[in-house]
Formats: C-alpha cells, structure tokens, sequence
C-alpha cells in the first residue's frame, strides 16, 4: 500500500502564512498509515527545528503516491 505523508508549516508570528511539505520517502521504505503518522511527528520535530520560526499544523497521510510537481 502506498501511503503519501504531508505536512502544513505555519509562520509562528503569522498563523496565516503556512506552507506544505511532502518530504521524500525511500521506495525500499514503504509506509503504512499507521508508521506515516509516527514518521510525520518525527519528520515534522526535524524540520521544525531546522525552521524555529515555524509550528507543525498538521499532518495528513493519504493513500496513494503524490504525482511529481512539475515545473514549468
């Protein structure tokens, strides 16, 4: 099953200004819905402490592998 984590960043001085995260998962590491939760509060810890200004809003695990964003 293919689970797809993301992860909404919100600006701690401006709750509006949030960003989504869909960090890269290692296909040899398939999730389920219940270790993408665990890996979203881990992944979500590193990233907000790289990032200080920023809070963890929420985490999402969907089925399904997120389409490639493609740039123009």
């Amino acid at each position: 099953m293919l689970v797809t984590l993301s992860m909404v960043f919100c600006l701690v001085s401006d709750p509006t200004q949030c960003q989504t995260i869909n960090p890269l998962v290692p296909d040899d590491q398939p999730m389920t819905l219940s270790s993408c939760q665990v890996a979203g509060q881990i992944e979500g810890a590193k990233w907000v402490n790289e990032h200080p200004k920023h809070r963890l809003a929420r985490v999402r695990c969907t089925l399904g592998k997120r389409m490639p964003e493609r740039v123009v």
